[in-house]
């Protein structure tokens, strides 16, 4: 019989995804499988990792946004055996799941699970953790983990940029100094914001200069918005961001494989929308075909 693992995070999107458990489990059982649900609670003390150790399961899918999706993968890939990996979203953003045509309607996501088509998907490893589509640092980069819940759940999307709004003098004075050591120049300097990332869209953003097909190819994008000399100079850096115009002198664009980050601790790290702490050494690494993952989409 084949197992199926659910990791429900109940408090994703607008809090009631526990409410729907059962639905997830009788669109998923059958006579050859046997779903079983761990529940994602803020003070529980169960660990998912002993969890995952005390079995092997045939599937493994994350129910939640973005956050408990990059919990999910660093949880398998802890693992000695590698199982075929799902994602139903139900979070605010859910970047992540648009790489794989995904979608948060309960039966349509489980038939999208059942049919299992797969894709040996690319990771990136930020030192000692994997994350699926972005590390970002500096100016709103913080914004999708310093949004409460709650708002998060009333407003949506709109929380974010409601809550980046108000981060506008923290924009205005952000300054991270990095040193970029890449797979064949050194790059350093005062930066606003930057990301590596490997996705469709960031925050709700398309990124219209890549295609699915990109997102297999074992490289990620490195995307650097350089700290201008004067404050009016932002309003121009920002229509190019949003034009996908990277000819702005002060946007640095290229793809990588690896990089070896020197920064400052005062610079803080997001991974996949989550707090990624402020290491002043970083490791980067693409991993091609990391993990087998379901998709919506042909790539």
């Amino acid at each position: 019989m084949k197992k199926t693992l659910l990791i429900i995070n109940s408090m994703a999107g607008n809090g009631r995804i526990a409410d729907r458990t059962y639905d997830f489990i009788s669109n998923l059982s059958s006579s050859d499988t046997m779903v079983t649900v761990f529940p994602i609670e803020a003070d529980s003390d169960l660990s998912l990792s002993a969890f995952l150790a005390a079995d092997r399961f045939d599937t493994v899918i994350g129910v939640g946004g973005d956050g408990t999706f990059n919990r999910t993968i660093n949880e398998v890939m802890k693992l000695d055996y590698s199982p075929v990996v799902g994602y139903i979203p139900s979070g605010t953003t859910n970047d992540f799941s648009r790489n794989l045509g995904l979608v948060s309607d309960i039966d349509e996501a489980c038939r999208i699970i059942r049919e299992r088509n797969t894709v040996c998907y690319d990771l990136g490893i930020f030192n000692d953790s994997y994350f699926a589509y972005v590390a970002s640092f500096g100016a709103v980069s913080s914004v999708s983990y310093s949004t409460d819940q709650a708002s998060k759940n009333f407003l949506g999307f709109s929380a974010y940029i409601l809550n980046g709004l108000t981060m506008l003098p923290e924009i205005l004075s952000a300054k991270c100094h990095l040193k970029l050591e890449l797979d064949d120049e050194v790059i350093e300097g005062d930066y606003l914001f930057g990301a590596i990332a490997n996705s469709l869209s960031v925050a709700g953003f398309k990124i219209n200069t890549l295609s699915t097909k990109d997102l297999i190819d074992g490289e990620f994008e490195l995307f650097l918005v350089r700290r201008p000399e004067h404050f009016q100079d932002i309003p121009a850096i920002a229509v190019s961001i949003l034009n996908n115009d990277f000819s702005n002198p002060y946007i640095y664009y290229r793809h990588i494989t690896k990089a070896r980050i020197t920064t400052d601790s005062n610079t803080q790290w997001t991974l996949d929308g989550e707090y990624g702490g402020n290491p002043e050494e970083i490791e980067f690494r693409a991993v091609h075909h990391a993990i087998n993952i379901i998709t919506n989409r042909s790539m």
